[in-house]
């Protein structure tokens, strides 16, 4: 199988980690974590408040991430938490707007804690059309 695939991913958490590496393993794809430069609190609330005053401030935090060329790359699985309501962690954002994925194909996937991704499509798609990004829903 080719590794034409790329999974990004961005937790706080084991169970999101767990989840990436099995899905890493069905499709035969290479695996990148997002991290901000300044790393988030390591206490679960904590993050948490600093993710959500992120949000509330739109706030890109600087990714420490180094992320290889994507022009192998068709597809892109991107995961994070859905635990911002409708919003998607800024560190997504911040992916978007630090690397060229202008005819990438990019399938979010969440691990539902709070909401479920389909409460996160309609901004991740806005933010993708911004960039030339394709977005494709897919059962994972």
């Amino acid at each position: 199988m080719s590794r034409d695939i790329l999974i990004v991913y961005f937790s706080f958490s084991d169970n999101v980690a767990s989840e990436v590496k099995r899905l890493c393993y069905e499709k035969d794809a290479d695996l990148i974590r997002l991290e901000p430069r300044n790393p988030y609190p390591e206490k679960y609330d904590e993050r948490r408040i600093a993710i959500e005053k992120e949000i509330r401030l739109h706030h890109v935090p600087e990714l420490k991430t180094q992320i290889p060329d994507l022009k192998k790359y068709n597809e892109i699985y991107l995961g994070y938490p859905s635990v911002f309501g409708a919003h998607i962690p800024m560190i997504v954002h911040a992916f978007f707007s630090s690397f060229n994925l202008e005819g990438k194909t990019v399938i979010p996937f969440s691990e539902v804690i709070e909401e479920p991704l389909r409460a996160t499509m309609c901004e991740i798609t806005e933010l993708a059309q911004k960039h030339g990004v394709k977005i494709e829903k897919r059962e994972i």
